[in-house]
């Protein structure tokens, strides 16, 4: 798994008019060193059962999610997967133990690298996902989060136990719906029979003041 420094860079903050100085990047390039040591990523993927139920409403392995979004996200798919991937709980204990000795810049470099990590590893996983789905003549579609558009945080619960996310790659879900460890990722890929537009992620999505929004770099 690599680590992109120019999407931690942009997890930071930077963009084409403010550019990284070469302290920065020592210290960024110090830090992934030290976090790259204590990662255990781990991940899970099965296939649900999908049924449209109305034009808000879509059935997932036997429980209704409710959002328009997904399901026009899910518009040409006749197949879904049920995904979630971590870093494990070394990256958080990291960041803590540089926030406790007040290394407060380090602390926003694992941030930023945790972050980029925890994508860039989906990304691997399900490129290797549509590798061998494609060879059964089926395309994976973008992947679909809970809190994302009209589809609540509180769906994680459902999610987690459609997925049984906890006992087998070890990630909690808090009372607010949040995951720990905090980098990671649980998300529905439709799966069709065409292949997609590939429209990358940020462009779909309705959040067009995001900071860290991609193509603004």
């Amino acid at each position: 798994m690599e680590i992109c420094q120019s999407e931690a860079l942009r997890y930071l903050g930077y963009r084409a008019n403010r550019q990284p100085d070469a302290q920065t990047l020592a210290l960024l390039q110090e830090t992934q060193v030290q976090l790259e040591a204590v990662l255990a990523p781990k991940s899970i993927y099965k296939e649900a059962t999908l049924r449209r139920l109305s034009e808000d409403k879509t059935e997932i392995g036997g429980i209704v999610f409710q959002s328009r979004k997904l399901q026009t996200h899910l518009r040409d798919a006749d197949r879904i997967l049920l995904f979630a991937a971590t870093l494990g709980a070394g990256a958080d204990r990291l960041i803590r133990r540089f926030a406790a000795a007040g290394e407060t810049a380090k602390a926003a470099a694992a941030q930023a690298l945790g972050a980029a990590a925890i994508e860039g590893y989906c990304d691997e996983l399900c490129a290797e996902i549509a590798e061998r789905e494609e060879k059964n003549g089926y395309y994976l579609r973008p992947r679909f989060s809970p809190g994302y558009g009209d589809l609540p945080l509180e769906a994680q619960r459902d999610f987690f136990k459609l997925l049984d996310v906890t006992k087998r790659i070890g990630v909690a879900l808090t009372d607010q719906c949040m995951m720990l460890p905090t980098k990671s990722v649980t998300a529905f890929i439709g799966l069709a029979e065409t292949p997609s537009c590939a429209t990358p992620r940020c462009e779909t999505c309705p959040d067009s003041a995001c900071a860290y929004r991609k193509g603004e770099t």
